[in-house]
């Protein structure tokens, strides 16, 4: 149990006033009333033990899930125990963002070898230290690709909506917009896409797979958006590389995603590490940081800060970022479960996925499942069923499975990795047809 001191009520009003606010209700006033708290229904005079005790039974009320087949943008892997026990590790665990570099030596190898096999996955030159998320990597993507005129994204409906709303967030003042073009059957329409692509396109943005699980046409994509100048920015979820062509081999300027596959639990939502890769002709323009590796005095292996694009290193107003952080231990992490998997294990669990998961959707038709689109998909797929979504995932939580995520009254997105066996796909194919 943390121990700390709490804020008096003198500094919460210092702070307050600072802020421009006269309350903590107006502080939290842009959070949806149900979301809030009122109050810890907890009795007075309670000793320690006993509102701990208190507080573990409330804790017991979430619901542990034995079975997760949810995705849309957060994955449930196996991580391997030699992953777990040494990131956990004092030397690893408590080393922070390198300020005098050189002098960090570990951390930096530790980063100069993730960057090395997040550019052997996607194909390109180059590979920074990491951002946040996916989300954010996808938004400070996008922002590499503004010039001069060429201020306009282009993007299909069918990436993962939380993204889309986070680039709008990152562009909305500096001069970008987003136009926002139909899917076809899922796909990505290639005729809307030549017809919206203009002189004015700074970059077409897609996702592979997309929110729906569908593999895109990404070359095709991406000889589109050079037809006009533009670039071609791919979000990929890295599980996939594994079996699918690189970024590279597609025709990528800038590869972005997150990394939160390789070896990151879902922690009530994170943490998650947004990675981003790139051409040489795009390196100066990447965010964060780039660790490169030299020699030193003696001609041992050293490792160096090759560049520093971010404020607190450069003249603010040429920084390209403020981001304050390079994800570093997630980073570590993300390199521990590559170098335990291996290339051939990184296939074999990619390869179980797409297994599962077709076998998943072939014994739901027979359910009475039907798959919404007829594209090609690698774990992840939309169904369609005469009973409500709600009703299947009422029915599938009591069995201690976390069911599909509903996108409308009869829609689900569904999503099999290695986790899942073959017996728990018949218990929910089985739930399905009942239901």
């Amino acid at each position: 149990m943390a121990n700390y001191l709490t804020n008096t009520d003198s500094q919460v009003k210092e702070m307050l006033s600072a802020v421009g606010v006269s309350s903590l209700d107006e502080l939290y006033a842009d959070i949806p009333a149900d979301l809030k708290l009122k109050k810890l229904e907890i009795e007075k005079g309670l000793s320690q033990q006993e509102t701990l005790d208190e507080m573990k039974a409330m804790a017991n009320k979430n619901t542990d899930y034995k079975v997760i087949m949810r995705g849309a943008g957060a994955y449930d892997h196996y991580i391997p125990s030699v992953v777990k026990y040494l990131s956990s590790r004092s030397e690893f665990l408590t080393a922070y963002t390198p300020y005098q570099a050189e002098m960090s030596q570990g951390i930096l190898q530790s980063i100069f070898e993730y960057q090395t096999m997040i550019c052997a996955l996607t194909g390109m030159d180059v590979s920074n230290a990491s951002v946040y998320s996916g989300a954010t990597a996808a938004a400070e993507g996008v922002l590499m690709t503004k010039a001069g005129a060429k201020t306009e994204i282009i993007v299909s409906d069918n990436v993962n909506p939380r993204n889309l709303e986070v680039i709008k967030t990152y562009i909305s003042q500096r001069g970008m917009t987003v136009t926002v073009i139909p899917s076809k059957n899922g796909e990505t329409d290639l005729n809307a896409l030549t017809a919206a692509v203009s002189e004015k396109t700074a970059c077409v943005y897609t996702e592979q797979p997309n929110y729906y699980g569908i593999i895109e046409p990404a070359t095709y994509i991406g000889e589109i958006a050079h037809s006009k100048g533009g670039k071609f920015i791919m979000n990929c979820n890295p599980m996939t590389l594994a079996l699918l062509k690189t970024p590279k081999e597609c025709g990528a300027d800038i590869a972005v995603g997150d990394a939160q596959p390789f070896g990151l639990s879902m922690s009530f939502g994170g943490p998650f590490l947004g990675y981003m890769a790139a051409n040489d002709k795009e390196v100066r323009k990447l965010p964060g940081r780039i660790v490169g590796e030299t020699v030193d005095k003696e001609g041992n292996r050293a490792f160096v800060l090759t560049l520093q694009a971010r404020e607190q290193h450069i003249r603010r107003e040429k920084a390209l970022s403020n981001i304050c952080s390079n994800q570093a231990h997630c980073a570590l992490v993300a390199g521990m479960y590559l170098s335990a998997m291996g290339t051939e294990g990184l296939k074999e669990v990619a390869t179980t996925c797409l297994s599962l998961a077709h076998y998943a959707a072939e014994e739901f038709k027979k359910a009475g499942a039907e798959l919404k689109y007829s594209g090609d998909f690698f774990h992840e797929f939309v169904t369609v069923t005469k009973a409500k979504a709600s009703k299947i995932n009422e029915k599938l939580k009591k069995e201690g499975i976390l069911g599909g995520l509903e996108l409308d009254k009869n829609e689900m997105l569904w999503c099999f990795t290695e986790t899942v066996t073959k017996a728990d796909i018949d218990k929910v194919a089985d739930i399905i047809r009942r239901a």
